[in-house]
């Protein structure tokens, strides 16, 4: 991916200016003790290279926040690369939080992660060529600027990739899509009409081994629903049942759900069907 000259040439980058950080690495073992810190440091990471995961080398690029750090878990199979780190505040100025919440494979685990195609690999290097040339210039308000904006267009391609990606795969997705279905219904004692535990978002993704935002994407592409909404459906659907069937208090059936507090299960009710679960029994009556 790179040479020693053009690590140090990173390295004075990053003494210059501290906006920024760009290191070459050979194996990552060496990514992973070099770029822990600046996760800690509120960076924002970016790596490009070689995976030989597979025992073939494929063209990777993933990138790691605070929230969402896989650096553990993608240090074995990585082979070289490079990383660019920049500071998650210079997001700011079209609001990080909101763009970013656009990009669900930022949270994608390494093995949920996509292999560049050759023809996206060139790609992505001119542009992380671009990167590299824009952090010899002149630290100001139009170089951030101007790095942001190649970011931006990074994870705009990503996300076509990505789409891609599972258009590509869906018969596979389909399958994962169903396996939820399934062990959501499963959590529901149909004999004692209760909970066996309260459904969740994480659990079920750590049932299917995936991680959540992959699970609201993969339920999202198949369904138009994300896992998340029909979690609260299924909740919803049972509550109800126990409300046409029985004469059990909102508090009795929310302990049923296994909610700790029957307001939680009231919020979750009316947010779906905007009434109470006592106003949703009268008009059944």
């Amino acid at each position: 991916m790179g040479n020693s000259n053009n690590s140090n040439g990173y390295q004075e980058t990053f003494r210059l200016n501290h906006n920024y950080y760009f290191d070459n690495f050979a194996n990552g073992k060496k990514f992973f003790e070099s770029t822990q810190r600046w996760l800690d440091d509120t960076y924002f990471l970016i790596f490009f290279g070689s995976s030989n995961n597979t025992h073939r080398e494929q063209h990777v690029l993933l990138f790691f926040n605070l929230q969402y750090s896989h650096l553990q878990e993608m240090s074995a199979p990585l082979k070289e690369g490079v990383c660019f780190a920049i500071r998650s505040d210079l997001f700011k100025e079209y609001s990080r939080r909101n763009r970013l919440r656009d990009f669900g494979f930022l949270e994608y685990s390494i093995q949920e992660s996509i292999i560049l195609m050759d023809s996206d690999y060139g790609l992505i290097k001119n542009i992380f060529e671009l990167i590299h040339q824009e952090t010899k210039a002149p630290a100001s308000d139009i170089q951030s600027s101007i790095l942001v904006a190649y970011l931006n267009l990074l994870l705009r391609h990503m996300q076509r990739f990505y789409l891609r990606s599972m258009e590509d795969r869906v018969n596979e997705l389909r399958l994962l899509y169903q396996d939820f279905i399934n062990d959501l219904q499963s959590l529901f004692d149909t004999e004692r009409k209760s909970m066996i535990i309260l459904p969740s978002l994480a659990l079920l993704a750590k049932k299917l081994s995936c991680t959540p935002r992959f699970l609201n994407d993969v339920s999202l592409k198949i369904s138009e629903n994300t896992a998340q909404r029909h979690i609260d459906n299924f909740i919803v659907k049972r509550t109800k049942e126990l409300l046409a069937e029985t004469d059990l208090s909102v508090a009795e059936i929310a302990e049923k759900m296994k909610f700790n507090q029957p307001q939680s299960l009231t919020r979750l009710f009316k947010r779906i069907t905007r009434i109470s679960p006592l106003d949703y029994r009268i008009s059944i009556i």
